[in-house]
């Protein structure tokens, strides 16, 4: 199986062992390679090691930003602007290390400060009524979405393959 553990249960060499003592596989059945490897086993493996948890400074602003925040500009891989979370990030480490804002203060400083710099941060809320506003809207009969919708009802697969 793909997700199974079976290698921290034994080695081969172990679990070949055990089916030859317990008599479900006979001596003659047995693998080439068994008696070789039986002399000269492999070095054993090494512990398995917990993967560290790691954090970084800025991964605890980047959850108070997305918590209160909402990204809606598309994100560009093809060029090396910054985007709004990482320059707000960027932002709150430079008040953090000039030490003039309290700490306390600091969230609602780098806001102040991007939003004055020109950058619109939506929160949650305001996408939500902004969804909902959106959504109140009902598009007027005739309209070309719901004429491709008529088109789409009406295909005949008979005629669309005719030539």
């Amino acid at each position: 199986m793909a997700g199974s553990r079976r290698e921290k249960l034994g080695s081969i060499l172990s679990r070949l062992t055990g089916l030859m003592q317990s008599g479900a596989l006979s001596s003659e059945e047995r693998p080439i390679w068994y008696d070789i490897v039986k002399t000269l086993p492999p070095k054993p493996s090494p512990p398995q090691k917990e993967v560290p948890i790691i954090f970084y400074p800025e991964d605890f602003v980047r959850v108070h930003f997305y918590e209160k925040f909402v990204q809606t500009d598309p994100v560009m891989l093809t060029t090396h602007m910054k985007t709004i979370p990482q320059r707000f990030i960027d932002k709150y480490i430079e008040l953090h290390r000039s030490n003039a804002v309290p700490t306390s203060d600091l969230f609602q400083q780098t806001v102040s400060a991007l939003k004055s710099e020109g950058f619109h941060l939506t929160t949650h809320q305001e996408k939500a009524a902004a969804t909902a506003i959106k959504s109140s809207f009902k598009q007027e009969p005739g309209s070309s979405s719901e004429k491709v919708e008529q088109k789409l009802k009406t295909v005949n697969l008979n005629t669309l393959f005719d030539q």
